[in-house]
């Protein structure tokens, strides 16, 4: 596909997403602070499935995520994902994800990581922070901007989808309130090569996006004890 065909897809996809987000999700974003312009990497952490599908209408600019190679196999929900230009990161081979990603945040382009690196547990409990984000942002010089999602655990779903002839678990999340909070950007100091120093930052990184996540539940929680009409109705609002 030529670029014009990459960008059409792209955002008349994520128009489709938008719509549905609002359709079907009760969809609250509160920016803290203003996003940067241009090249930057967003961090999120990843409790749903869904998460890809939603989390680009975060940015109002051209937003590339990096996400594991298999969802890429989902049927429709995977042509999406391929048509809108995203990456999909391969077992054994992440150099490969790594530089494409480069070259996107030096043509101005956001990148979106999931931090974990895999979807949280069911129960909430978040795996070890990689340290991808941090690399791509020291390497190419670009602000990191933290975020956090909250969702209504009770309104996961757990299906399989048949991949490749293999059953694969999603935790899916079609409808209920879906909480964003966007942190403080980050501009991080030091050299790729340090590997003390970006693990340090890697996981400094990871308390401020848990953090900001818990502030989105907290919004949840607070919404459906009838203390907040943040939620009431199928809306996008930004704080």
């Amino acid at each position: 596909m030529n670029k014009f065909s990459d960008r059409f897809l792209y955002y008349t996809g994520r128009k489709l997403v938008r719509i549905l987000s609002e359709v079907m999700l009760k969809l609250d974003v509160v920016r803290k602070f203003p996003m940067p312009k241009g090249a930057k990497v967003l961090v999120v952490n990843h409790p749903t499935t869904s998460d890809p599908f939603v989390i680009t209408n975060i940015s109002r600019e051209h937003s590339i995520i990096l996400v594991k190679e298999v969802l890429f196999d989902i049927p429709i929900f995977g042509k999406y994902l391929k048509w809108s230009g995203h990456i999909p990161v391969v077992e054994g081979e992440g150099k490969k994800a790594f530089e494409r990603a480069q070259k996107f945040l030096r043509k101005g382009k956001t990148i979106i990581v999931f931090i974990e690196g895999e979807i949280s547990l069911p129960d909430g409990e978040v795996f070890k922070p990689k340290t991808g984000a941090v690399r791509l942002a020291l390497s190419c010089k670009v602000p990191i901007v933290p975020v956090g999602v909250g969702v209504k655990k009770e309104n996961i779903k757990l299906l399989y989808s048949k991949i490749k002839g293999e059953r694969e678990l999603g935790t899916w999340y079609f409808w209920g309130p879906y909480a964003i909070t966007i942190g403080r950007p980050m501009t991080l100091v030091g050299r790729v090569s340090d590997r003390t120093n970006v693990r340090a930052l890697s996981k400094k990184l990871m308390r401020k996006v848990i953090a900001l996540s818990h502030e989105s539940q907290e919004r949840i929680l607070v919404a459906g004890t009838g203390g907040s009409n943040r939620f009431n109705g199928n809306k996008f609002s930004i704080g």
